[in-house]
């Protein structure tokens, strides 16, 4: 569920109601670009972000020890890599939610202009227009929150 109401987005792209469903979808899609851009999930209230950090802890040990065990094995063998792997992305998604943030009009702003590009580009064919960034307006108002993954 998106922290931007379906009402806001519909009123914000000037679509018709009949067309919730899409754009709930492609809310919820400007919403997960946003958090990947900035590398932190992001909660409507600081008792979600509190209650989404407690119950990770628990996990991010039991990776962390999943992660050591996987280690002591052949580092060379591919099912040990890709467990690897598997950890470590669950890792990035853990550190996401630890890094959590509450929301903000600037960061609700920048998803529904995500939602605006992906609404407009609706179709498979887009000529003359890159959809592969976000649009500049939206990485403007979320690099002040970005965080860099390694640090």
């Amino acid at each position: 569920m998106s922290i931007v109401s379906i009402e806001t987005a519909i009123h914000h792209l000037r679509a018709d109601a009949e067309d919730s469903i899409d754009i709930q979808h492609k809310l919820n899609g400007a919403q997960e670009m946003a958090e990947q851009y900035m590398g932190r999930r992001i909660y409507a209230t600081d008792v979600e972000l509190d209650a989404a950090i407690d119950a990770n802890a628990i996990e991010m040990n039991a990776l962390d020890s999943l992660r050591i065990g996987a280690l002591s094995g052949d580092v060379n063998s591919y099912a040990v890599k890709t467990k690897l792997e598997r950890i470590e992305s669950q890792m990035y998604e853990k550190l996401m939610i630890a890094r959590g943030i509450v929301t903000n009009p600037g960061i609700e702003v920048a998803i529904l202009l995500i939602l605006g590009t992906l609404y407009e580009h609706r179709e498979d064919v887009v000529i003359g227009t890159s959809i592969v960034r976000l649009p500049q307006a939206a990485e403007h108002r979320l690099q002040p929150y970005r965080r860099i993954m390694g640090l």
